[in-house]
């Protein structure tokens, strides 16, 4: 074997949640592992940074966690994380409308799954009486549907929109609860994702034996909560982990099996077994034998934009971590001071008031993708302005705009069939991330649910 070839048990594409957690499981199994990402950082399409004159870290999407992503935090536990996502004690959804008006999603303390739900769903000021009825039926059939094993099949073949519509739920009922859900788990608008994953977030979070949908959230940037923890446990298990590592091409052997990778540098590694953790649009950019060519080449990705603010004062509560907007075209806002507490050295506003940074995050932003990052900023200060009356934009005095194009999956109406099944693809190539079949929709809960379903059948 030359100098420009070097040799593995298993080759692992990709850092992100899927990569980092396979290679854990992988490396303290005892295999030689050897994990490869392009990027100059760890974390695929989570992670953070930090900025000169900017405070604090900044997450390149911020994201919500759930009480029942059971495999993300085995994950954190094995690397020593977990206790650095936190998680509430109950479910408490916050939301204020484009007139000032306030309502929240707060079940009663005790009461568990489908009562709580409907507790909590009758406690909406927002919405009517009949508002109500619609919801609470659509809720008992969707819970009787998980019951008998799963949702009806024809779901992928329509929107959310139609879906909710054809079920009864009222259009006023779907904007104040169900879309706001949908958009931050599916990274979609409703009348663009498939109806297959709201069901499948629903059965998760409210419905299946082990549903929770206690929301968690990371009391630290995203690289600080797995990546830098789980780049040490591969290490320290005698992996190798290998940045700016561009692949070209996947190689195949005289009998069809899949033998290793080729680098853009002219590189080459040999495997008994590739794992790709690549996002598909990624996979499909390097150059692979027909074996590997399929149906998951047809996904598409959707993106998020976040707009950072720095405040000169508080304008969120101070223990009031996040808050959805409704009706306007920013969709979530963080209240990253609570968030990170200490670890945010805020500077102080006028008479010696504390400031606060905010992240605002758009999902589905495929038309905001092409604004301006000013443009941007403006149109988070007249959401903020018109949800909290209170606000000016002179306050603001640093904003970060970030876009991510590739964020997730797109999952519209036909996506779910073309997703393959993590595990072996073709023979000694495996796939895993969140935009496979997993059950769920493109969450980081199906990244590391996905590697640990690869990661089974790699022998």
């Amino acid at each position: 074997m030359d100098s420009n070839t070097a040799t593995a048990d298993i080759l692992i594409l990709g850092g992100g949640f899927s990569g980092l957690s396979a290679g854990v499981t992988l490396a303290r199994r005892g295999a030689k592992v050897v994990l490869l990402e392009k990027k100059t950082h760890l974390g695929g399409r989570a992670f953070s940074f930090h900025e000169p004159g900017y405070e604090g870290p900044i997450d390149n999407g911020q994201h919500l966690f759930l009480a029942c992503y059971r495999e993300t935090r085995k994950f954190l536990r094995a690397i020593g994380t977990e206790d650095r996502l936190e998680i509430s004690d109950r479910l408490h959804l916050e939301f204020v409308d484009g007139s000032g008006n306030r309502d929240r999603l707060r079940p009663p303390a005790g009461l568990p799954g489908r009562l709580g739900l409907g507790f909590g769903i009758a406690a909406l000021r927002g919405l009517s009486l009949r508002d109500k009825w619609g919801l609470a039926r659509f809720f008992h059939r969707r819970s009787r549907a998980a019951l008998d094993g799963g949702f009806a099949p024809n779901l992928d073949s329509m929107t959310i929109a139609e879906w909710l519509r054809k079920e009864g739920v009222s259009l006023r009922a779907r904007e104040r609860l169900l879309d706001p859900i949908a958009l931050a788990a599916l990274n979609e608008k409703s009348e663009i994702a498939s109806a297959t994953g709201l069901s499948q977030v629903l059965s998760r979070a409210f419905f299946a034996p082990d549903s929770d949908p206690r929301v968690g959230i990371s009391r630290v940037g995203l690289s600080d909560l797995y990546a830098d923890a789980a780049e040490r446990a591969i290490l320290e298990a005698g992996g190798i982990v290998r940045r700016s590592e561009r692949i070209s091409a996947v190689e195949e052997g005289p009998d069809g099996r899949i033998i290793g990778v080729r680098t853009v540098g002219g590189f080459s590694w040999r495997a008994r077994s590739v794992l790709s953790c690549l996002a598909p649009w990624d996979l499909a950019k390097i150059d692979l034998p027909k074996s590997l060519q399929g149906a998951w080449r047809g996904l598409r990705p959707a993106p998020i934009v976040s707009v950072s603010l720095w405040l000169d004062r508080p304008l969120l509560r101070e223990e009031q971590a996040f808050v959805g907007l409704l009706g306007t075209e920013i969709q979530w806002v963080f209240n990253k001071s609570a968030i990170l507490g200490s670890r945010l050295n805020s500077k102080a506003g006028p008479a010696g008031s504390a400031g606060q940074y905010l992240s605002t995050v758009i999902s589905g932003a495929h038309r905001e993708l092409l604004c301006k990052p000013d443009a941007l900023v403006e149109a988070a200060c007249r959401d903020l302005a018109r949800c909290f009356p209170a606000f000016r934009r002179e306050w603001v005095r640093n904003a970060k705009v970030v876009k991510e194009p590739f964020a997730t999956l797109s999952g519209v109406p036909g996506a779910e069939a073309l997703r393959p099944v993590p595990g072996e693809l073709a023979p000694g190539f495996f796939v895993a991330g969140d935009w496979t079949r997993t059950g769920l929709p493109a969450t980081i809960e199906s990244a590391v649910l996905s590697a640990a379903m690869a990661c089974k059948r790699i022998g």
